[in-house]
């Protein structure tokens, strides 16, 4: 019963992270979430108690420090059980401006987070799953699809985690737990308030009209990262790993033969090339 499985997310204490805490645990989940500010894990929470009576906890924990992430796992045990699933949702834009224009060290504070601190709450998670029933890990590799200018260490960053939800999606998959990645599309966050807050000339001109102009228009709501979640939770999603789905644009619904399409290139990054391994030209 959905009732007896325990999810963990990382990042939860506001924006998507929030809202993915909030539909697990109208959807039956235990809830256990984690993040860096106190008040704002606090007010979560809060929130979080007045769906219903089921147990959920939050601890403060920066997910690149080792320690720390091992002893939110261990509360989570403790408290609520073994985990069932792992929503990876602690990320930040980084520098903003040109790489040539950061100190080195602002730059990769991006990487160590968005990162090394996903793979780290994976492996650091790994132990704590029951191993008496499957498992899930979701991802969230928004911004990696393609160049980013003026936010290299996001978009750097998160084209790692499109890799790295292809392999630790192949090597989970051995051990009964399936991987996948969510692209969440343009969601309206605290990382829009400080694009915009950056300015059009450490932005660039082009996208930061863009932004603003999803700021005024809505944004796309992290409802939809929510429903994409809650099928990966799913046991409709049983056998499907390594794959970064759009929140917006994928027929997730409509998938089947979930194990052959594992197993395929669909939902990867891969360069284009014909029967022979020739790299195909327009």
């Amino acid at each position: 019963m959905l009732k007896n499985r325990v999810i963990a997310i990382t990042g939860a204490g506001r924006g998507i992270g929030k809202s993915l805490a909030e539909a697990c645990k109208k959807e039956g989940y235990k809830v256990a979430i984690c993040a860096r500010s106190q008040k704002e894990l606090d007010e979560t929470l809060a929130e979080l108690k007045k769906i219903n009576e089921l147990p959920c906890l939050a601890f403060k924990c920066d997910v690149t420090s080792e320690s720390e992430t091992k002893a939110f796992f261990e509360k989570v045990q403790k408290d609520l059980g073994p985990l069932y699933g792992l929503i990876c949702a602690a990320g930040v834009y980084g520098h903003i401006g040109p790489f040539l224009e950061s100190t080195f060290e602002e730059w990769e504070k991006a990487l160590d987070i968005n990162l090394k601190g996903t793979a780290l709450s994976v492996h650091t998670a790994a132990p704590y799953f029951d191993k008496s029933a499957s498992g899930r890990v979701i991802l969230f590799s928004g911004g990696g699809q393609g160049p980013l200018p003026n936010f290299s260490a996001y978009a750097i960053s998160k084209g790692g985690v499109w890799r790295m939800t292809e392999t630790f999606g192949a090597e989970l998959a051995q051990r009964n737990i399936f991987l996948n990645s969510i692209a969440p599309g343009a969601v309206n966050t605290k990382l829009l308030d400080e694009l915009l807050e950056a300015g059009p000339d450490r932005v660039g001109k082009e996208f930061y009209e863009k932004s603003l102009a999803q700021r005024e228009q809505g944004g796309t709501s992290p409802a939809k990262s929510a429903e994409l979640a809650l099928y990966l939770l799913s046991e409709k999603s049983t056998g499907l790993y390594g794959k970064t789905l759009s929140a917006v644009w994928d027929p997730y619904k409509d998938f089947t033969n979930l194990e052959k399409m594992s197993q395929s290139d669909i939902y990867q990054v891969r360069r284009v090339v014909d029967n022979q391994g020739n790299t195909r030209s327009k």
